[in-house]
């Protein structure tokens, strides 16, 4: 019986990867957070506060039989060395922790991204490659990838990188989450009776994208953490298909029922944040889960992602190559079926 650990429960991606492990009958479970969880699960769950150095330790009796870690851990900060320390911080201490009271550890899985790219820096080269150069640091990815390299050196475990890109699925109290501005910004157009506009530029709109759901991730990190040939290895993990967010709207715009027109750039952050009245009337008309603006969407986010005037895909063809066969998702459609668990949550009406 192996033991997950699973650091970074909140999480879009911690949360659903435990449910992945919880309908599984060959695992064990353990899913960790600084605050408490936001979700009910089977999984056991350890308020673990990973700035402290001393947390892993204070609960000695339920990690010391943690054999595999799946750590997606993160701590905001502006800075972006502050943002390399803060984060460097909290893997160190999850590992020396578990070294040091002796836990059965194999393998590390962790998350990386579009950042080990430099996405979040403009333009960068695609599709991207797992062996493409690094870009400009400061990037923690980096710092953690280098960290597990040297720390693995001559020990019984090993780790494997992930790099998926923009992350679709369900989750609450994690507004970096496309999925819910999407489905939030389409609502609160309806409810106006305007058009569901592409608030980026034109040229944003006609670009390539890929997306990742949380069901083909959670399988590519289950694959990961269990083959041999996978061992200190970078995979990209995407759906495995690419499209043009033109072609998303459309399909979009028939789901929520709201009318389309051409795209018109302008600023979510400026804006929706003042729409939060309009909301709270919306939650009350529908009788919707009582969550502000604020707990669901983080505007800036989506600036971000419609504004990339560059195709933003990345190769996934060494995962396929080593093994893993499920990234045959039709983007589109898991988008609209996440929308579709916003609704039965009553997220939104």
């Amino acid at each position: 019986m192996r033991t997950a650990l699973i650091a970074g429960g909140n999480g879009i991606i911690g949360r659903n990867l435990t449910d992945y492990f919880c309908n599984r009958d060959d695992w064990k479970v353990i899913v960790t957070s600084r605050s408490p969880l936001k979700y009910n699960t089977t999984a056991n769950y350890v308020s673990l506060d990973l700035s402290n150095e001393n947390a892993v330790f204070q609960q000695i009796d339920i990690l010391q039989e943690v054999t595999h870690v799946f750590y997606s851990a993160y701590t905001e900060r502006v800075d972006p060395y502050e943002q390399v320390n803060a984060n460097q911080e909290l893997l160190e201490n999850l590992i020396t922790g578990l070294e040091a009271i002796e836990a059965p550890l194999q393998r590390v899985v962790f998350i990386q991204g579009g950042k080990a790219y430099g996405a979040h820096l403009g333009i960068y080269k695609t599709p991207a490659l797992e062996t493409d150069p690094r870009s400009i640091t400061p990037n923690f990815y980096y710092n953690q990838e280098d960290y597990l390299r040297e720390r693995s050196k001559d020990k019984f475990w090993t780790w494997t990188a992930i790099r998926p890109d923009i992350v679709i699925g369900y989750t609450l109290g994690n507004p970096m989450n496309l999925s819910n501005l999407i489905a939030v910004y389409a609502t609160l157009c309806k409810e106006e009776g305007i058009p569901f506009r592409f608030p980026g530029s034109p040229k944003a709109y006609q670009v390539l994208v890929n997306v990742t759901g949380v069901e083909v991730l959670s399988k590519g990190m289950d694959w990961a953490s269990t083959s041999a040939s996978t061992e200190n290895e970078i995979f990209n993990v995407t759906n495995g298909d690419i499209f043009r967010w033109y072609q998303a709207w459309e399909k979009f715009g028939e789901f929520f029922g709201v009318e389309i027109a051409e795209p018109q750039t302008f600023s979510l952050s400026e804006y929706m944040p003042g729409k939060s009245e309009l909301w709270q009337r919306i939650v009350e008309k529908y009788g919707l889960q009582k969550n502000s603006l604020d707990e669901l969407v983080q505007w800036g986010f989506g600036d971000f992602i419609f504004n990339v005037e560059y195709d933003a895909i990345l190769d996934v063809n060494k995962a396929r190559r080593h093994g893993f066969h499920e990234m045959h998702v039709n983007s589109i459609e898991n988008m609209i079926q996440t929308f579709q668990t916003l609704k039965e949550q009553k997220i939104i009406p």
